[in-house]
């Protein structure tokens, strides 16, 4: 018998429960005196809620994974967070069941669960939907214990190893986590990896981060683990992924046992299927034939290249096409070729098609395949080709690798999107493939003018214009935006953005964009300013010593730390803001000027 594994959105963020077998729950636990009477918890000063209970539970020989939880609500914001229950899944695939819940109040009173959950979408790509069942649990107070549970059932010819994230936003006092393992020979179980090759398990393996004293069992009843007193993930600004650096229990079945054979091996599957699919065909010869000229340089014959791709429909900005559709409109998608033909294609897709033009202008042009660094950071421990979720290109002119984004729609040429920046990943080279970190930014590469225009009142009314100017991040940013959305919904998002920074009383508008849709030109907002600006004092007017940074707040005021900081990209922002006053008014005093290092 031949199984299939099927690696899918839902489990790299969910995490499920224990006990008996299906709908066989047994009876909820009784809360003790001390957990009703509970107020706070001196394990987790300050805390929103806590987990008193989570288990989770994964049968891979009876195909299901389920998840028990139990959690005390101490404040307002804790209420928020967990009356409602979200259970996601994939429609076609698996199934939520065995939905029960009830919320104890402080005196010991039970309200059971009785609705129904609703369903609603979470993802659309391609031909996968994630789904999620939500049901908001009865009567939440503050005080009260929330207590539910569910299971996730799933085909028999599927095995659905467990991905288990085991910090939560919340501090956790106990958490226990059983995995039994499909029962087939593990030579019966293929799966197609990323590329279509068919591959046989011969082995499940795990990568672990766990607290101090957390230790898998593996025993004959399959793997076990019991932690206790796991912190919250904390929550602090200009951190990175913290999936990357949590604690976590992520199963796999693998056909290889060591990290340099497998990273090897899909290296060099996925070149395969890029060189197969960015192919410099003869149709592909003729289009770039009839973008660049005979007499261009290699730079002049890529920056055409580059802008011809560019304008083609980007599905990750607009809307990715299922396999039914594409093929009820006639359409295939197997090449670069076919790419350009229909002007329309994924990020990636875009970025093989980039490749393969260069390829066909007689440049030396690779791919690279790598995380969102605001996601996730590769981890060469654990072995799997879906932790990579984009490519980029990577050209030589004159003699150096030069590195583009054209899946990134609107990115600036020669640049890469700043979440591409400064990560590992792999990239072909001209023996194979090799683990490489992707160039970092500077500071030029991110470049934003602010010129402020404005007329005070004698009054302290105020009126004018602002310009901003920006170049690389924010600039990508805005049009990016405008591009999911439309120029209407960029204009409101970015005076939103805007009115954080200005002193109160002022009031910004965006009346329009230049070159919003020209990633070769920097891009402009102009911003209609209105309100007033000052604390009037007897016959003195009292300005604030900033305009753009008037709301500015201190980075990283806290004494303490826990995690590293990312500050994302480098940039450079130059101010320049012209104040002309009315008749009668004069400058008393000016702020010192200050060098700050």
């Amino acid at each position: 018998m031949v199984t299939t594994i099927r690696r899918t959105l839902l489990f790299a963020s969910l995490s499920f429960i224990a006990s008996a077998s299906a709908f066989g729950w047994s009876s909820w636990t009784q809360p003790t005196p001390d957990e009703l009477k509970m107020t706070s918890d001196p394990a987790a000063p300050n805390a929103s809620a806590v987990y008193l209970f989570r288990e989770e539970y994964v049968d891979d020989k009876l195909h299901f994974h389920r998840l028990y939880a139990r959690i005390k609500i101490l404040t307002e914001k804790g209420k928020e967070q967990f009356s409602d229950v979200e259970m996601p899944y994939e429609a076609g695939t698996t199934d939520v069941r065995a939905i029960e819940g009830r919320t104890i109040h402080p005196d010991g009173t039970v309200v059971p669960f009785a609705g129904k959950p609703y369903t609603k979408e979470l993802v659309k790509a391609g031909d996968i939907r994630i789904m999620a069942k939500v049901f908001s649990l009865p009567d939440v107070q503050v005080g009260s214990i929330l207590e539910y549970r569910y299971e996730l059932q799933y085909d028999n010819n599927i095995v659905i190893e467990p991905k288990w994230y085991i910090q939560q936003p919340v501090f956790v006092h106990k958490a226990h986590y059983h995995f039994v393992p499909t029962s087939y020979d593990l030579s019966e179980i293929s799966s197609k990896d990323s590329f279509g090759k068919e591959k046989s398990a011969s082995r499940i393996l795990y990568f672990s981060s766990l607290p101090m004293g957390g230790k898998v069992r593996d025993g004959l009843d399959g793997f076990d683990l019991v932690v206790d007193n796991v912190p919250a993930l904390p929550d602090e600004e200009y951190a990175p992924p913290l999936d990357s650096f949590s604690y976590r229990l992520l199963f796999y079945y693998s056909s290889t046992s060591t990290g340099a054979d497998y990273w090897k091996g899909i290296g060099k599957e996925w070149s395969k299927d890029v060189d197969r699919f960015a192919n410099p065909s003869d149709r592909i010869r003729q289009a770039v034939a009839g973008i660049v000229a005979p007499g261009d340089t290699d730079d002049q014959k890529l920056r055409k290249i580059y802008k011809a791709v560019m304008g083609l429909e980007n599905t990750r900005f607009t809307r990715e096409r299922s396999e039914a559709e594409n093929k009820a409109a006639g359409l295939r998608v197997k090449t670069a070729a076919d790419i350009w033909d229909q002007k329309r294609g994924s990020d990636d897709e875009i970025t093989r098609l980039f490749i393969a033009m260069a390829r066909a202008a007689g440049l030396k042009a690779y791919a690279m395949a790598l995380t969102e660094r605001n996601k996730n950071l590769l981890n060469t421990g654990y072995l799997s080709w879906d932790q990579m979720e984009d490519e980029i290109a990577i050209v030589q002119l004159g003699g150096k690798d030069v590195y583009f984004d054209p899946g990134q729609r609107y990115c600036e040429y020669g640049k890469l999107h700043w979440m591409h920046t400064e990560v590992l990943g792999i990239r072909q080279t001209d023996g194979g493939t090799a683990l490489t970190t992707a160039p970092a930014q500077v500071y030029p590469d991110n470049q934003e003018t602010r010129i402020a225009d404005l007329d005070l009142g004698a009054d302290g009314t105020l009126k004018g214009i602002v310009r901003i100017t920006m170049k690389g991040t924010e600039a990508l940013r805005w049009r990016q935006t405008a591009l999911r959305n439309d120029e209407q919904e960029a204009k409101k998002s970015f005076e939103e953005h805007l009115q954080e920074s200005v002193p109160d009383g002022v009031h910004v508008t965006t009346d329009h964009f230049v070159n919003l849709t020209d990633n070769d030109e920097p891009l402009m907002a102009v911003v209609n300013v209105s309100g007033g600006m000052g604390t009037q004092a007897g016959k003195r007017v009292m300005l604030p010593g900033g305009f753009f940074e008037a709301r500015e707040k201190p980075l990283f005021p806290q004494e303490k730390r826990e995690n590293a900081v990312d500050l994302l990209y480098p940039y450079v922002v130059a101010d320049q803001v012209t104040i002309r006053l009315a008749p009668g008014l004069a400058i008393e005093t000016v702020p010192s000027s200050v060098k700050t290092p």
